[in-house]
């Protein structure tokens, strides 16, 4: 399954209202509420000179020059950046926007407002837990921090015919709580989480292989323990892979070997359903 990353090209708002540097802060401030936006770049022949918000527009006498009120050190981001990374970086610098710049010639402008709308495409409505796209896109993060990965991948057993003796209401709630069992066994500083598909569920982690197993036999321990107390009793097959592998700082091919690594973790678990293993690690 290929998944295609969402990046700041595909969403960036272009062509960017900017202001030059020679303009009043009255000026700003008037263009601002016509346009209904709460911040401008400051450019000369589209090079990026910096940026004036509302927050500078209050701060500054109304007779003074943009040039004299614009921050100079201005946050950007990349056109080929993931909108994860670019919302990681307004967190980190609590900024609502983020013009889009190759080098200092400026290409486009994104929101706070228009990233929170295209990561809510990220995360799987049922269970509240990420999605498939999520887990491409977090293990490309690892792989280009210069990580190594493990990536888990769980199946339910026979959720089919839970399904059609229980119903699918009962089957989404046993989904549910194993999305719960999971999220409560892996470490937010080290391990990603998705639903994959119906009934698959992957872990992206930053640990060891060994490790990988480790919390394997967790998950599939508690799994096994707590979803009789739900009603709908489940086991889950599952495959790992990873451990030392050469690859690329290139992004083509860290998706590859993400690729590789997931589709050998299904395949395992697979398997491992078939000789009635809890796992397997290729």
């Amino acid at each position: 399954m290929v998944v295609a990353m969402l990046e700041i090209k595909d969403i960036m708002s272009k062509p960017v209202l900017t202001i030059s540097q020679d303009k009043s802060v009255q000026y700003a401030a008037e263009y601002m509420y016509q346009n209904n936006i709460g911040g401008l770049p400051v450019t000369e022949t589209n090079r990026l000179l910096g940026i004036i918000t509302s927050r500078d527009i209050r701060l500054n006498h109304p007779n003074r020059i943009v040039a004299d009120a614009m921050n100079k050190k201005v946050i950007c981001c990349t056109q080929e950046d993931t909108t994860w990374a670019a919302s990681e970086l307004m967190d980190l610098h609590k900024i609502e926007r983020l013009p889009v710049t190759d080098k200092d010639k400026l290409l486009g402008i994104v929101t706070k407002k228009e990233l929170i709308k295209h990561i809510s495409q990220l995360y799987d409505h049922l269970t509240g837990i990420h999605n498939s796209t999520f887990i491409y896109i977090a293990a490309n993060k690892l792989l280009g921090e210069g990580n190594e990965i493990s990536v888990i991948f769980f199946d339910i057993n026979d959720f089919g015919e839970l399904n059609k003796k229980y119903g699918h209401v009962n089957g989404d709630k046993c989904i549910k709580s194993i999305a719960d069992i999971l999220n409560h066994c892996t470490d937010n500083n080290s391990d990603y989480l998705c639903r994959y598909g119906g009934d698959e569920f992957v872990v992206v982690s930053s640990k060891k292989i060994t490790q990988a197993e480790e919390l394997t036999k967790e998950i599939i321990f508690n799994i096994a323990n707590n979803t009789p107390k739900t009603g709908f009793p489940v086991t889950v097959a599952a495959g790992i892979s990873g451990g030392k592998r050469t690859y690329s700082r290139n992004i083509v091919k860290q998706k590859n070997v993400v690729e590789n690594l997931i589709n050998k973790a299904s395949l395992a678990s697979t398997k491992a359903k078939l000789q009635g293993l809890q796992y397997l690690i290729v």
